[in-house]
């Protein structure tokens, strides 16, 4: 990977020769990417893996589960953490295994010390349920789920604030109290689940809060993403597809909205 310094200074050196745009073009496909990596390239800024706040949180996401490289995913989801910091309201998430990207979450916010929050996860804990899983969900085994409970349990014992919730969504939503949400991830691989769990919160989530779809711009996920879509578009809302694969859905302030919407009628 190119240090982007020197990339840096490579592209203000370049700007300076006649015919530079040009020049630059031919030159960027022949640099090594500053990241490669979870099927995303770019040459573009990505100093946020060298932040020492973010190398914490990988680390402790790696305690969970080794060898998964999918740090600019990570970031977003970081990004999101603290975004949803700024609001009133839980964080949870659908669609755990083993824990790697909440346990980023929670290291990279201190989580265990806002005792005014709740980090609620849920998942079974054993895989996908066959019988929510239809033939459009063509990605949905991919990967084996092995069980995992016993070692979230434990992986998350130092967080007094986390709720592990076992159980299949969306019947397990409604066994703990949830009044409002700033911060709900979705990744559980197939249709019925994952439009449930934001159907059932999307009422509970505060103005402003965010939702993270893992799955919704990849490859063999279709079904996902045509049902996200759809259900973006009952709601009035429009996702946006990220290019690391995720997609990202705000909750407007529909009484800011409507001020808007009045003073331009003025």
């Amino acid at each position: 990977m190119l240090d982007f310094s020197l990339w840096q200074r490579l592209r203000i050196k370049i700007a300076r020769i006649p015919g530079a745009s040009k020049l630059y073009g031919v030159l960027r496909l022949l640099f090594v990417p500053t990241f490669r990596e979870d099927g995303l390239s770019t040459s573009h800024n990505c100093d946020f893996i060298r932040d020492p706040q973010f190398l914490k949180a990988f680390e402790a996401a790696e305690k969970h589960e080794s060898g998964v490289n999918i740090r600019w995913r990570m970031h977003v989801t970081q990004w999101a953490g603290s975004h949803a910091m700024q609001l009133g309201g839980d964080f949870v998430e659908c669609g755990v295994n083993r824990g790697f990207l909440s346990a980023s979450v929670m290291s990279y916010l201190n989580f265990n010390s806002l005792q005014d929050r709740k980090f609620f996860l849920f998942d079974t804990y054993s895989g996908l349920v066959g019988a929510l899983v239809t033939d459009a969900d063509v990605a949905a085994y991919r990967h084996p789920y092995p069980d995992c409970y016993d070692f979230v349990v434990h992986a998350f014992k130092d967080y007094t604030n986390a709720v592990i919730v076992k159980g299949v969504v969306p019947e397990s939503l409604s066994t703990v109290q949830i009044d409002r949400v700033a911060y709900l991830s979705i990744d559980m691989n197939c249709v019925q689940p994952e439009i449930a769990a934001m159907e059932y919160f999307w009422p509970k989530l505060t103005p402003g809060g965010i939702v993270i779809i893992d799955d919704y711009g990849f490859s063999g996920h279709e079904a996902q993403k045509i049902a996200a879509d759809k259900f973006a578009i009952s709601v009035g809302v429009k996702i946006l597809s990220l290019p690391t694969g995720q997609g990202l859905l705000l909750k407007p302030n529909l009484s800011q909205q409507s001020t808007i919407f009045a003073g331009q009628a003025t």
